[in-house]
């Protein structure tokens, strides 16, 4: 049955990408994106139409209203690719949301990102008195019920400065907003997100302003704490961020938001079409959305959190920037996702669970399975 499952699968990501033009690229395509008021559905729409001007591929961009949304038609084979945000990397986990019946880890694979001058950062009021990580011990610290992409991030920032959630004072919101709102009304001292969001810059117009809290790169240790917690967190040079004057900057984190993928299935030659068509027409497009201009082959982290599509590798082959390093690194990440796949096909052959049980009853199953060939479990 799950073989046959995997068969009809394939086929369904086939029929998404038919009628192949001459250069590799299919007449039509569907990706997945956030909804239509976000940044990354702009960025989608600009390469759309950059592809339909320059390869006569028309790309149909459907918003998604949740992460479960978005990425389900791609899962099914109704949809080619998703330009999607961190929470794609949760569910090559198997985590959160994703450990679930019907769901478990999903063998996704990266095509390109977006980064720029922004980051994600973890802002506090201007009198706060908290100047660096370690300076949250004892400190008011949120946790945003059922988000895991805001939970884990302030969990790396309490690592990066040698704490725990037992030295700090844990107060519970019920969302982004109200994390934020709790910072804003001195109600807790320190909220995340990315560098450039409309609560950083109302806090910043505050009375106290804002301080995003720094994560100085030559601090190798807090970095290796950080990144055993949330390991999609990268050293970033964060220019754009609200407070921050023209000229200024200060070493903090980011990951790329949003980023192309698709499934292991998905045509190397489709693949490599479109890579090649965003890296070389990228001045078709760069101007089309805020921050199109982050999608440059330059900019692109090659040792990140999902493992590149082969089709991506053979352009960054061609264009000399493939190293053995990230080859290695590339090829570490498909193992790590065949020992999770092998561990849910064992589990689900078993499980009896439900709901919340059978969540719980996975994670130890995926716990017990990365520590048995000595891979970090990150989430537990």
């Amino acid at each position: 049955m799950r073989s046959t499952k995997i068969a009809l699968w394939a086929l369904a990501s086939a029929l998404v990408s038919s009628t192949a033009s001459a250069d590799g690229l299919p007449s039509q395509m569907r990706w997945m994106a956030y909804p239509s008021d976000s940044s990354g559905y702009a960025q989608a729409i600009a390469i759309g139409n950059m592809l339909k001007e320059r390869e006569n591929t028309r790309v149909a961009v459907m918003p998604g209203q949740n992460d479960i949304a978005r990425l389900t038609p791609l899962k099914a084979g109704q949809a080619g690719y998703c330009m999607c945000g961190i929470a794609a990397y949760y569910s090559t986990e198997g985590v959160t949301n994703f450990a679930a019946p019907g769901w478990g880890p999903l063998p996704l694979r990266l095509i390109m990102s977006k980064i720029d001058g922004s980051g994600v950062g973890f802002a506090t009021r201007g009198d706060a008195g908290i100047d660096t990580a370690a300076d949250l011990y004892g400190k008011r610290v949120p946790h945003v019920r059922a988000a895991a992409a805001l939970n884990v991030p302030m969990n790396s920032v309490l690592a990066f400065g040698d704490l725990s959630r037992d030295d700090v004072v844990t107060v519970d919101y019920s969302g982004f907003t109200a994390s934020w709102d709790g910072v804003i009304n001195n109600q807790s001292d320190v909220a995340f997100a990315t560098t450039l969001t409309p609560k950083s810059s109302q806090l910043a117009a505050g009375p106290a302003g804002i301080r995003w809290i720094p994560l100085p790169h030559d601090d190798e240790e807090g970095w290796a704490r950080m990144q055993a917690t949330a390991p999609y967190l990268s050293k970033r040079i964060v220019t754009h961020a609200s407070g921050l004057s023209e000229g200024e900057s200060f070493e903090g984190a980011g990951y790329p938001y949003p980023f192309l993928v698709t499934t292991q299935n998905q045509s190397e030659e489709e693949v490599y079409a479109l890579t090649k068509a965003m890296v070389e027409n990228h001045d078709d497009y760069k101007d089309a959305a805020p921050g199109a201009e982050g999608w440059a082959l330059e900019v692109q982290e090659l040792e990140w959190v999902i493992p590149y599509h082969e089709g991506t590798i053979r352009y960054f082959q061609e264009a000399g920037i493939w190293t053995n390093e990230a080859d290695e690194h590339n090829t570490r990440l498909i193992e790590r996702q065949q020992v999770l796949a092998e561990a849910w096909s064992t589990f689900t052959d078993n499980a009896a669970e439900e709901g919340e049980a059978f969540a719980t009853a996975w994670m130890n199953a995926r716990e017990k399975a990365l520590e048995a060939v000595g891979l970090p479990v990150v989430f537990d």
